[in-house]
């Protein structure tokens, strides 16, 4: 279910075992790292691209030597790297300072054994191993590293220790909390699919198509919709900042998906509390001046936070990559593009269809209009109009009709695509 990886054994002795003169007869007991996946009884999945350690004088991913398995081409290869002092770019080490002694990837797990001297010729890009720094561990499932890189771990942020280490000073072993890390970005993503593509999209779709069908209680609705998406929204927007403690709540900004959806989903969150507040402030409905706060509150921060919120689910479930294997990110895609996909042209064929059976009377307001104005004489006006034309009774019905059958069908498609996508997130 979680990914756990455990490094056992982190111990170096004072050897002087470089890359071009490892031992013949394997690693001395007191002078290898054992890299593994190990998952606990009843769990499945674990990293597939890669995992690694580093060391590091800061608390912090810059500055630091890092050594990684990686698979290329179904095999491991094991690579001396290090990180740039003022960013986060990983680089190659050219002297290689590492033995590799044995390694596999039985199952989607890997798994290597090699040692490296506590001091090597390379002080450049090689840490002095006798010394104590912050320890890094972490790997991902995402493919594309080759036999002298690794590719960039993106939304799976590496844990850090909370105080230094000395890798040399025996049984100095750690384990990384990927598991509680995977466990909290999975919420978070669970959260967030109910937040919006269920949630919010339901308000959004009860104010802008039940108000002339339900002109009382379209609004409790709505309220109530968007109160809960607004209540799920903080509590997954806190879990991601949580799961990213170990870098201050930031992320990796190496990566556009990674960047697109920490900047994106602030300004939703942003856009999301303000917009309750700009809702305390509006005037009567039958005030002249109320199109104002209903550009503002729906036309504009509405509209616009979901659809920005929308785009941003599909980002976060793209960067599950990170933690799932690529078929099942490709399910979880296929599920929301379909859902995304009957919302968009299932509202345009709403549309066309309500704007076929308006009623054209010069005294009867446009459904436009009452969409817009939300006035409530208005609206009072459109359910109780008695005009000459003798099919306008006949057109209000089948104008109210489709809106229920247009309700119905959306959740009857929705909920069980968003169960389908929250089911997979929580079990993979």
């Amino acid at each position: 279910m979680w990914s756990l990886l455990t490094f056992v054994s982190l111990s170096l002795a004072a050897t002087s075992a470089h890359g071009a003169n490892c031992p013949l007869n394997g690693p001395p007991s007191n002078a290898t790292w054992r890299l593994t996946t190990s998952l606990p009884t009843g769990c499945t999945g674990n990293y597939k691209g890669w995992i690694a350690v580093g060391y590091t004088p800061k608390q912090g991913m810059q500055d630091a030597d890092v050594f990684a398995c990686a698979v290329v081409n179904s095999r491991v290869v094991l690579l001396d790297t290090y990180n740039t002092p003022n960013g986060y770019s990983n680089v190659y080490d050219t002297s290689q300072d590492l033995c590799l002694f044995n390694s596999s990837f039985i199952n989607g797990r890997i798994s290597c054994v090699f040692s490296r001297a506590i001091r090597t010729n390379d002080a450049s890009q090689d840490k002095d191993l006798s010394v104590s720094y912050y320890q890094l561990s972490g790997g991902t499932s995402a493919s594309g590293s080759t036999s002298t890189s690794i590719v960039n771990h993106g939304g799976s942020t590496p844990q850090i220790s909370s105080v230094k280490v000395n890798p040399s000073n025996g049984n100095a072993s750690a384990s990384s909390s990927a598991g509680t890390t995977d466990h909290l970005i999975r919420a978070h993503g669970i959260l967030m699919v109910v937040a919006w593509p269920v949630l919010a999209a339901s308000g959004i779709f009860f104010a802008g198509w039940m108000k002339p069908v339900q002109p009382k209680g379209w609004f409790q609705v709505h309220r109530a919709l968007m109160l809960a998406s607004l209540l799920f929204g903080c509590v997954a927007f806190l879990l991601a900042f949580v799961a990213k403690r170990d870098t201050g709540g930031l992320v990796y900004f190496g990566n556009t998906s990674t960047v697109a959806h920490f900047v994106i989903g602030i300004t939703v969150m942003a856009l999301h509390i303000a917009n309750p507040i700009v809702s305390m402030f509006r005037c009567h409905p039958n005030e002249k001046h109320r199109w104002i706060f209903n550009i503002l509150h729906g036309s504009s921060i509405g509209l616009c936070v979901e659809f920005l919120a929308l785009a941003n689910t599909g980002i976060g479930l793209s960067l599950f990559g990170n933690y799932l294997s690529q078929s099942s990110v490709s399910t979880l895609l296929a599920l929301y593009l379909t859902y995304a996909a009957i919302l968009l042209v299932g509202q345009l064929f709403l549309a066309s269809a309500i704007k076929a059976v308006t009623i054209s009377s010069p005294a009867t307001p446009s459904m436009q209009k009452a969409l817009i104005t939300s006035s409530q004489s208005e609206l009072k006006e459109y359910t109780t109009i008695e005009t000459d034309d003798p099919t306008a009774s006949k057109k209000t019905n089948a104008d109210g009709n489709m809106r229920w059958t247009a309700l119905i069908l959306f959740l009857t498609a929705m909920l069980p695509l968003m169960l389908a996508v929250i089911v997979l997130l929580a079990v993979l």
